[in-house]
């Protein structure tokens, strides 16, 4: 992984989380904690800011397994992926992978019989909720099973979304968990937000004097145009990962000579950045999820940004049909309709309101509107739709 800061206002789950793999690291304890957050919160890079001091501070060998839900689609995937980081290469082919905990026990024992004496091993499960959806849970199982065992010191550290997560495990899943939860918790502010982009364009080691006296001039009170364009992604998108992609670019726009920034090349990059996979996602759309999209965005534009559901969106593309007279098709389908809805949430089109909505039907779940109306409406200009529906379209603006 890439060597990263660490995320703002995390300080003491850092504290917390640095002494508990060191615990296992230096001192051979098992543990086991999950970080709980929304998305772009600092899970990931908080984790991997932990790992880089304790890797830095602590001599004993460590190896780090990372496993992702949605490359891992099973446990037999999952344990693949585990051989790979443990397991020499010239055994993998002989490995037998019929029983995980076998399997397991048999990669640490190799793992300890080499020249290296033994090593802890820090797994890091990221979209964890994910993985409480494999058959028996047996991976978590048995990964917690390990971590309370003194035949190899590991830890297991999961990262998820999922408020309930607790829920979603089996009973004897728990029985083997720390019940270590760390809960990060956003967005920030946007002055928060703005603070954090001048810190990523000028971290506090940044040694030269010009630089950092430009970056404060270009985020001075008096200079509104930065504001501008950042309260455009934090409106579109609070990620703080999000934020640090859009921001990489800078240095290398630089004339190293005046050392300053174009921010009329700033505001170009950021229309990219929010316009162009949006864009691509939206033209390839059929009709329908066109006409869903729209009427999302005019929910959004007559309620202030509130969430809304999918029962609200279907009732405003009634009205709209009531209102053409029959100039296009009926109400569609209602399971063509959700899965509409859900292609939109994969898009990041749309994003949902909260995890705690896991039990909530789908037509009832609230969600918001992942794009700025603004492009939207742009976009839409582009797409080939019927000049009844592009009207639509562009009133979304004239509420």
């Amino acid at each position: 992984h890439e060597t990263s800061c660490m995320p703002r206002g995390t300080e003491k789950i850092y504290d917390q989380l640095y002494d508990l793999l060191l615990n296992t690291v230096d001192r051979g304890e098992g543990n086991s904690a999950l970080l709980v957050g929304p998305r772009g919160t600092g899970k990931s890079a908080l984790v991997n800011y932990t790992i880089d001091q304790v890797r830095r501070d602590c001599k004993s060998n460590f190896i780090m397994v990372c496993l992702n839900g949605f490359v891992c689609n099973d446990d037999q995937q999952a344990l693949k992926e585990i051989a790979k980081e443990l397991c020499p290469k010239s055994d993998l082919d002989t490995l037998n992978l019929s029983s995980f905990a076998s399997t397991m026990t048999f990669l640490l024992e190799t793992l300890n019989s080499g020249d290296k004496g033994r090593q802890s091993v820090i797994f890091v499960l990221d979209e964890f909720d994910l993985f409480t959806q494999h058959h028996n849970q047996h991976l978590l199982y048995n990964l917690f099973d390990l971590s309370q065992s003194k035949s190899t010191p590991i830890a297991v550290i999961g990262l998820t979304c999922r408020q309930d997560i607790m829920e979603l495990m089996e009973k004897r899943v728990k029985s083997r968990f720390s019940h270590r939860q760390y809960f990060l918790f956003g967005p920030p502010t946007f002055d928060e937000y703005v603070s954090i982009a001048k810190e990523i364009l000028c971290p506090k080691n940044e040694s030269s004097v010009a630089w950092r006296t430009y970056v404060d001039d270009l985020f001075d009170s008096s200079n509104y145009k930065i504001k501008v364009y950042l309260e455009r992604v934090y409106n579109f998108n609070r990620s703080i990962a999000l934020l640090k992609n859009c921001l990489t670019w800078v240095p290398l726009k630089m004339d190293s000579s005046m050392q300053k920034i174009d921010t009329d090349a700033f505001e170009e990059k950021l229309i990219e950045v929010f316009k162009d996979s949006k864009a691509a996602v939206i033209q390839s759309m059929s009709r329908l999820e066109c006409c869903i999209l729209i009427a999302m965005a005019r929910l959004s534009t007559k309620h202030a940004n509130q969430p809304f559901n999918l029962e609200m969106v279907l009732h405003e593309y009634k009205e709209f049909l009531a209102f053409e007279g029959g100039k296009i098709n009926a109400l569609p389908n209602h399971d063509l309709a959700v899965q509409a809805l859900e292609k939109m949430v994969k898009s990041q089109l749309v994003r949902t309101l909260s995890s705690r909505q896991s039990k909530v039907q789908k037509d009832y779940k609230l969600m918001y509107l992942n794009i700025d109306i603004m492009d939207l409406t742009n976009i839409f200009k582009t797409c080939t739709l019927p000049s009844s529906i592009q009207k639509w379209a562009q009133s979304v603006l004239t509420f």
